[in-house]
């Protein structure tokens, strides 16, 4: 990594916050003061450097003159000939019990730390790191945040019961160039790699287990290059064991053409379902990159019609069972205010699957409302509506955002660099603990990802953030 990449990873990492100051921060700090030996760089041209078994003769002299000030005593401060005379194994052992901030933080202190954190060595030990013990509960949903940072995935887990973000270590097992969560259910996870070519390939992964699995290539739209990816949906029979996956990719530049491939983890094979394109061409349909739902077998995703100009939005819903369409757009819905447009989002929480629909014009955000889906009537109720007036302390525009399913109430989960979470029926403003990933700026949604730059790819090389529910279970099988 040259000191120019150093730097730029510097300024992403400096955003995060950290629990509480590391040892491994005091020992920079210790010898940044002393113009000595952790850094890269820098320091007197007199000063001499120090190795992780040695400590340096400026150190030595600090420690003497802090006890001669008294201060060698004060709380907070560790003596930097102590942490110089530590043995090597021993160090190594304390940065693998680092939380991630502090540990991103860390790489920065010298080479040997940087180097140290990106060897096998490392990732062994951080994979003995207890920390996915603590999701064994199976009857607890837990929200997964993935952010991947300069090519590094990192992961936090929110824990609805203990109320707390949970950082979680290296998933060990899992190939590290998949880095993009896509989908997830029944305690499998499902992430994406997209290589320099625009090749997308899939991984199935168990983390409790530490298995996965890549799957085969897609038959029509596993290049990003030729095809735009739309959405990613996982579900898993309860009763079998076995999954389906759902990706829905269109061709680039083409309005129309849009065509959804199933992966059956049964057959382990890969099947093109050429059912959508008759309802496409009746509505005259278009997609945009989002996120699916699932509820009793039945997979909802929005789409926008295009008849007659119309700015009509409305929820495509596809029978995983039957392997069959809805024959025409459900549950439409259009702007209340001419010259507003409207963005559609589709979520399930608690065997509800809601429509989230919000209106913009040119002045900023008008509303957020929140629908609930009656299957049986195709109709949709609106419960809750959030009015111009919610939206005043972020400016006129509300922040980007994810609609999720947390603490078994529907939630957003917002965007805007806070990552707080609107929470508990919709009626009052609930914050969730500190997210580590609060401050985290340059990211984009994983579910945007496309390839106009191709052949450069230059969106794929962006900080990507994606989210996923997870539920632990150790008999799933890749």
């Amino acid at each position: 990594m040259t000191s120019s990449q150093c730097k730029q990873f510097s300024y992403f990492t400096s955003k995060f916050r950290s629990s509480g100051v590391s040892p491994i921060c005091n020992i920079a700090a210790a010898n940044n003061n002393n113009g000595g030996g952790y850094g890269d760089g820098g320091g007197a041209a007199t000063t001499t450097r120090s190795s992780w078994m040695c400590p340096s003769a400026a150190a030595e002299r600090e420690r003497k003159r802090r006890k001669k000030n008294g201060a060698a005593g004060e709380v907070g401060t560790m003596d930097p000939l102590l942490w110089g005379r530590l043995p090597e194994d021993l160090v190594d052992k304390l940065v693998q019990y680092l939380p991630v901030p502090a540990l991103l933080r860390a790489r920065a202190v010298c080479r040997r730390l940087r180097d140290f954190v990106f060897s096998d060595k490392f990732q062994e030990a951080r994979a003995c790191v207890p920390a996915w013990s603590y999701l064994s509960n199976k009857e607890t949903p837990y929200l997964l945040v993935f952010v991947t940072i300069e090519g590094h995935r990192l992961c936090s887990a929110y824990d609805a019961v203990a109320d707390v973000w949970r950082r979680m270590p290296p998933m060990p097992g899992l190939p590290s160039r998949a880095k993009d969560c896509v989908a997830g259910d029944g305690g499998l996870l499902c992430f994406r790699d997209v290589d320099e070519q625009g090749q997308a390939t899939l991984f199935v992964y168990n983390p409790l287990m530490q298995h996965h699995r890549e799957l085969p290539p897609m038959q029509v739209g596993n290049s990003m290059i030729l095809h735009e990816w739309i959405l990613t949906h996982m579900v898993m029979d309860r009763f079998t064991g076995a999954y389906k996956i759902m990706v829905l990719t269109k061709k680039h530049g083409l309005r129309k053409g849009a065509h959804m491939e199933v992966y059956d983890s049964h057959k382990q094979t890969w099947t093109v379902d050429i059912g959508l394109s008759a309802l496409e061409r009746r509505y005259n349909l278009s997609f945009s990159p989002q996120v699916g739902a699932c509820c009793d077998n039945f997979f909802y995703f929005v789409a926008r019609e295009g008849i007659c100009g119309t700015n009509i939005m409305g929820l495509v819903v596809y029978d995983i069972f039957e392997g069959c369409w809805r024959e025409k757009l459900l549950y439409r819905c259009e702007p209340r205010c001419p010259g507003s447009k409207i963005e559609v989002q589709v979520v399930e929480c608690k065997g509800t699957v809601y429509m989230v629909v919000r209106e913009d014009d040119c002045a900023g955000t008008k509303g957020v409302s929140f629908c609930r889906l009656n299957p049986s009537r195709e109709q949709k109720i609106e419960d809750a509506v959030l009015f111009e007036s919610f939206f005043s302390k972020w400016g006129s525009k509300f922040p980007s955002y994810r609609c999720v399913s947390v603490r078994s109430e529907l939630g957003l989960l917002l965007y805007d660099k806070s990552f707080q979470v609107l929470v508990d029926d919709l009626s009052q403003e609930l914050m969730l603990p500190t997210c580590p990933f609060e401050g985290l700026e340059n990211c984009v949604s994983s579910t945007l990802i496309t390839c106009s730059e191709c052949p450069q790819l230059q969106m794929l090389k962006r900080n990507l953030i994606s989210e996923v529910h997870y539920q632990p279970n150790p008999a799933a099988c890749v």
